[in-house]
């Protein structure tokens, strides 16, 4: 009987988690690699192409994908192919020199499953049956579709290749990957929170927007801290940076790495302080790959830029920082293959190893085990989760959390207007709120917010709604 690699692919490189978090090892040529080889960087045949998001490759038709593999492990490899398919049924071959793998696509199902979503935005890491043969140094591997179905018959992010000799070390260390997860059922209790995109981008409702540093002195915590209680949130998400690289606190590092892009005040403590107080959790938005990815910095430079700042804010902020949510974690492992993971990962927990952290990888499948909930970047209130914990699908194990925002596209970015209208009914938000919430998945919508730290007004009045049917007052 073949072996099946399912957990094994969703770990890039093995590390040693025994104990939980204890001293990551240096690698060694003996330490087994997950090779993972990205479509979009293929030489592309037939009726294929790149996705205008550049994240992935979609076949139309017949025509096939070559990438370049290149290992010092020559020998079998296991498969894994993280695909989404419009259709299943389609012919999938996989090649390097005179080994191959040939399946037949089958129906991925995932929290996009309904018609507000296309039939391609549902992704999963599928392992295959057989193996693929290496040799050491330079290898082909073909990814051909033939006898494709439907206009969208395929889409593929990735391929994996486990090494066969490495299978029961790599198992090992995802199942104490997941050991090393951190509760997530305060998250739980908390139901539903808020997410402020306030940035350096952020404009008042009317006249000219001040200087971030003035901003960011003149912010009303207070006031702000009132609003979050008057709407029952259990948890607030806020942005340290965004698009821009600006900071809301004197953060060393953050200095460091970006000269004259941190404040004096330190708007991130008083928040976490105000909130506490109001029994509110704390979640920072930071966009880690935004701000330290580049040609020019390798892999080690930008995880020994991530590992600085998040150690400095564990400690400085503590057992008030609550969690972390990281955008654009996908484009961190397709720029870095060998991404050291577990090491920002222990970051994370300075100064409160109770902190809970999701990295966002969009709709992609989430590439480590690393992590405690589903960052959950969604468009709309539907459909419904299903459980707790994520069963299928990109995002597999997880805790189920579904962000989307209400008003502002994210940031309430134009000058001189009033606070977008509200998407939804607000009908539909206190339903999808109250049966996730019943599902044990939990919810946050980002609110837009004006420069001078006040909510949209529509917005209240949603989440009061919400409030009085999760909260009961």
């Amino acid at each position: 009987m073949t072996q099946q690699p399912l957990v094994l692919t969703r770990r890039q490189f093995a590390t040693s988690i025994a104990g939980g978090l204890a001293a990551a090892p240096a690698f060694s040529s003996q330490d087994p690699v997950v090779l993972r080889e990205y479509a979009t960087a293929a030489q592309l045949d037939g009726s294929v192409a790149i996705h205008p998001t550049k994240q992935f490759v979609v076949w139309k038709g017949p025509g096939s994908a070559v990438l370049n593999v290149e290992t010092e492990r020559p020998g079998d490899y296991y498969v894994a192919v993280a695909y989404a398919c419009g259709k299943p049924g389609s012919r999938l071959t996989l090649r390097s020199g005179d080994s191959r793998i040939t399946t037949i696509t089958r129906a991925i199902h995932g929290f996009f499953d309904n018609d507000v979503y296309h039939p391609i935005d549902n992704f999963e890491l599928v392992p295959l049956e057989g193996r693929l043969k290496l040799q050491r140094g330079k290898n082909q591997l073909a990814i051909t579709v033939s006898d494709p179905q439907t206009t969208d018959p395929l889409a593929v992010c990735w391929v994996e290749l486990t090494p066969a000799g490495g299978v029961k070390r790599v198992a090992a260390e995802v199942k104490e990957a997941r050991a090393a997860r951190s509760s997530t059922d305060w998250f739980v209790k908390s139901a539903y929170g808020l997410m402020f995109h306030w940035t350096a981008q952020s404009q008042p409702r009317s006249g000219a927007a001040k200087q971030y540093a003035d901003a960011v002195r003149d912010f009303p915590v207070s006031s702000f801290v009132d609003s979050v209680r008057q709407t029952g949130a259990g948890h607030v998400i806020f942005t340290l940076n965004h698009a821009v690289q600006h900071c809301p606190a004197p953060i060393q590092f953050w200095e460091k790495y970006h000269p004259g892009l941190t404040t004096g005040r330190d708007l991130i403590g008083e928040l976490a302080e105000g909130l506490h107080q109001a029994g509110v959790r704390l979640i920072l938005y930071i966009n880690l790959v935004g701000a330290f990815s580049s040609p020019n910095v390798d892999s080690k430079g930008f995880v020994e830029k991530c590992c600085d700042v998040l150690e400095e804010i564990g400690h400085r902020y503590g057992r008030k920082l609550d969690g972390y949510w990281f955008d654009g974690w996908n484009g961190a492992y397709s720029r870095y293959h060998d991404i050291r993971h577990d090491l920002v990962f222990r970051a994370c927990k300075a100064g409160n190893p109770d902190r809970i952290t999701a990295f966002n990888f969009w709709i992609l499948p989430v590439c480590t085990e690393l992590n405690e909930y589903w960052a959950g970047e969604v468009i709309s209130p539907t459909p419904l989760p299903t459980s707790r914990y994520i069963g299928c699908g990109a995002n597999r194990s997880l805790q189920s959390h579904f962000l989307l925002f209400l008003d502002a596209p994210w940031v309430h970015s134009k000058p001189n207007t009033e606070m977008e209208p509200p998407r939804f009914p607000s009908e539909k938000i206190v339903d999808y709120v109250d049966q996730c919430a019943k599902r044990q998945a939990v919810v946050t919508i980002n609110l837009g917010i004006y420069q001078d730290g006040i909510i949209g007004p529509k917005a209240l009045e949603y989440m009061s709604a919400v409030r009085r049917r999760i909260r009961g007052s």
